[in-house]
């Protein structure tokens, strides 16, 4: 089934799918399989007779990740589906045709997440104290779930990024058990964990009203956890991106910064070093027991580490420019074999669409060119809101625009080259000439009263 192009006015596709993702990451790694990790192990401290108080912490911790999880975290997970099916139907087509049981087991073990959370969650009370090792199952059980979705997923995302020889004669097992498949897997975990050992000392450090030494035994244990997972999330992000194509890595600075910013290469190197400074004092405060001193550095610690997923999400979707699926797909779902013959046989774009959003006010032409904007540039640009086309273009001749949408691909490495035939490219650019000069030129060239 084909499906009509729907762009996102000003806020554009790809900021529109990176709110909800990344919110979505910081739920699923930090507080699904982090923080459920810490309570699992404080839990598993009670059980095995460490102190009653471990128990306590894991039971006041328990509440948050249940409704968030099954709350923020489910409508996100659904929203990531729904939004990318919705802007991106062809891209998301294609991976579930590729990816359909990886996917399908993906959901059932996230069914069983909730369902075994649930059971872990009602049934505290009741055995806590008479059956603490069957609560300990319980608890690592949900763990093994969660991991496993990890592991599911963790595949499917390495493909979009190194999808190795797929895209000439590869296999599923090529396609799935891709270049950075293991190191993406082992990098989620850490840094989720770590994520969760940082909410564990934020909490303990600003909610816990225990006795002082209790705190301070927790601290160390969080600080611990978070250290060795912090080394571990370092070392599988260096080998990870070792294994993405210099032609990609090229781009990172572009991805995570505009273009105005990637000019100071000091700039986001800086920023990291300083978010690891961050991370490796507060570590080393907690595991000294410091709790003020934790209590503060947990703030803008949480901040920077919330940047770095950020800027991890955006460096692994933007740096596959200009592809979506590398090899097969470009950004804007045209695929390589479509924009080759488009260009060998003058092939039209416009009569290979099923959908254009015609109405009655634009003028033929401006519905043509706006059609074929959205087909060729909608999926990065929009007109006037972020990444807005009217702003880089306001003042151009049309000559100047029609030779810009020529060479989009020598521009700037995110960019696709233009599919269609000349006299589509020109009537696009017609489009965008008039669009982006409205204020100065005629408006019936837009709308239909000049006709």
């Amino acid at each position: 089934m084909n499906f009509p192009l729907l762009h996102i006015p000003w806020l554009g596709d790809g900021m529109t799918i990176a709110l909800d993702a990344v919110l979505h990451v910081v739920i699923s790694h930090g507080v699904a399989i982090g923080l459920t990790i810490m309570v699992a192990l404080f839990q598993t401290l009670h059980a095995t007779g460490k102190g009653r108080f471990w128990g306590d912490i894991a039971h006041s911790l328990l509440l948050p990740i249940v409704i968030i999880t099954t709350s923020v975290g489910a409508v996100t997970g659904v929203g990531i589906w729904f939004i990318t099916g919705a802007l991106a139907p062809g891209g998301i087509g294609s991976l579930i045709h590729l990816f359909f049981w990886p996917w399908f087991i993906e959901w059932l073990a996230f069914t069983t997440e909730v369902i075994i959370l649930l059971i872990y969650y009602y049934n505290w009370d009741r055995l806590a104290e008479s059956k603490p090792y069957t609560l300990m199952l319980l608890g690592w059980g949900y763990v093994v779930a969660a991991l496993i979705s990890a592991v599911l997923i963790s595949g499917i995302l390495g493909f979009m990024l190194t999808p190795d020889g797929w895209p000439w004669n590869g296999t599923f097992v090529q396609a799935y058990f891709n270049p950075t498949f293991l190191p993406q897997c082992i990098l989620r975990i850490a840094a989720g964990i770590a994520l969760g050992a940082m909410f564990a000392i934020g909490w303990l450090g600003w909610r816990y009203h225990g006795a002082d030494k209790n705190r301070g035994q927790a601290l160390r244990l969080c600080g611990l956890v978070l250290l060795i997972a912090g080394i571990v999330t370092g070392a599988s992000a260096v080998i990870y991106f070792s294994r993405v194509p210099e032609t990609f890595l090229t781009h990172w600075r572009y991805a995570v910064a505009t273009s105005k910013l990637a000019q100071f290469t000091w700039l986001l190197p800086l920023v990291n070093a300083v978010a690891v400074l961050f991370i490796v004092l507060t570590a080393v405060t907690a595991m000294l027991r410091l709790r003020r001193t934790s209590m503060f550095l947990f703030i803008p610690t949480i901040i920077l580490c919330l940047g770095m997923v950020t800027e991890f999400e955006r460096v692994r979707e933007f740096v596959r420019g200009p592809y979506l699926l590398p090899g097969y797909m470009f950004a804007n779902q045209i695929k390589l074999e479509q924009w080759v013959a488009a260009r060998k046989e003058g092939r039209s774009m416009l009569k290979s669409m099923k959908w254009i959003a015609a109405n009655d006010v634009q003028a033929p032409a401006a519905v043509a060119g706006k059609a074929l904007f959205d087909a060729n540039c909608g999926a990065c640009h929009t007109l006037d809101g972020l990444n807005s086309i009217s702003q880089r273009l306001r003042g151009r001749t049309l000559e100047g625009v029609n030779a810009i949408t020529a060479i989009t691909q020598q521009l700037a490495p995110f960019m696709p080259p233009f599919t269609g035939t000349d006299q589509e490219r020109l009537s696009m650019s017609t489009y965008l000439y008039y669009y982006a000069n409205k204020d100065v030129v005629l408006r019936p060239r837009l709308m239909k009263e000049g006709k």
